[in-house]
């Protein structure tokens, strides 16, 4: 009736530690008091093991609502507790065309781009090297930490390639900004990664890969394009990137971490 996937990891264990969010994944009308029952399988069991803490990284509240609610109650019943809550924003998909939720100066900046002679480039599954390369420049060049390793990319997508798709944002022959997103369910499309290069800011190439984001969504009939927690690479909560997603009309909704000691 619940599944539930955690690993140890240098600061205790964790669910999942290479993945966005992780939890108890219960079916339909799964009582809460099984869900506490087998959150405290599971803490007695990891004290077995060794461990001293259990993080819970859960899936935002717009995914399921009501599951969202059922199982905050469980973790918390169970002894776990909130230890941050992140906001995170995602956009509805409707019969609106992207160009018709975002704010008229985001729409000014799109057509510049597409006036300009931006193309998109779409495919499933492994993401290739020169796509990478572009993510880990992009950071480079905007003076981030690289968000994942070199080689991790392809790595992490190997596990379900179908499920990761990436897009590209060429200028004439030049690759200039690159996205990475996942299929975290039947609903919803994740926003794993993206990047453009900083002397193409003028363009906004960043508004062409969520215009073909939200395209994709609806064609494939998704529900929610997530675009995730917006922090720094330091961990902060980075107030521009928010701002950013709330006029190409991204939504708010919690993500809770939770944290027991066990």
């Amino acid at each position: 009736m619940a599944v539930f996937h955690c690993q140890p990891g240098t600061h205790g264990w964790t669910s999942p530690p290479l993945a966005p969010f992780g939890g108890i994944m219960p079916v339909a009308h799964c009582p809460e008091c099984r869900l506490i029952f087998l959150l405290s399988c599971i803490r007695e069991w990891a004290t077995r093991m060794g461990g001293k803490t259990l993080t819970i990284k859960t899936a935002p509240a717009c995914y399921h609502p009501l599951t969202h609610e059922i199982c905050h109650r469980s973790y918390l019943a169970a002894g776990f507790s909130p230890n941050h809550t992140y906001s995170n924003h995602y956009i509805p998909i409707t019969d609106q065309h992207f160009d018709r939720i975002i704010e008229p100066a985001e729409r000014r900046r799109l057509a510049k781009g597409k006036n300009s002679g931006l193309r998109i480039d779409l495919k499933t599954g492994i993401c290739d090297e020169a796509t990478e390369t572009l993510l880990h420049e992009c950071d480079r060049a905007h003076g981030r930490y690289r968000r994942v390793a070199p080689g991790q990319i392809a790595r992490i997508i190997h596990a379900a390639p179908e499920s990761y798709i990436s897009m590209t944002v060429r200028s004439g022959p030049q690759t200039i900004a690159a996205a990475l997103l996942v299929r975290a369910s039947d609903h919803v499309l994740y926003h794993f990664l993206s990047g453009f290069l900083p002397e193409f800011r003028t363009i906004s190439p960043s508004l062409m890969l969520f215009e073909a984001a939200y395209q994709y969504c609806r064609n494939s009939g998704i529900e929610i394009l997530d675009l995730g927690i917006s922090l720094d690479h330091f961990g902060y909560e980075k107030t521009s990137l928010a701002s950013f997603k709330r006029r190409i009309g991204g939504r708010e909704c919690p993500k809770i971490i939770y944290e027991a000691m066990i």
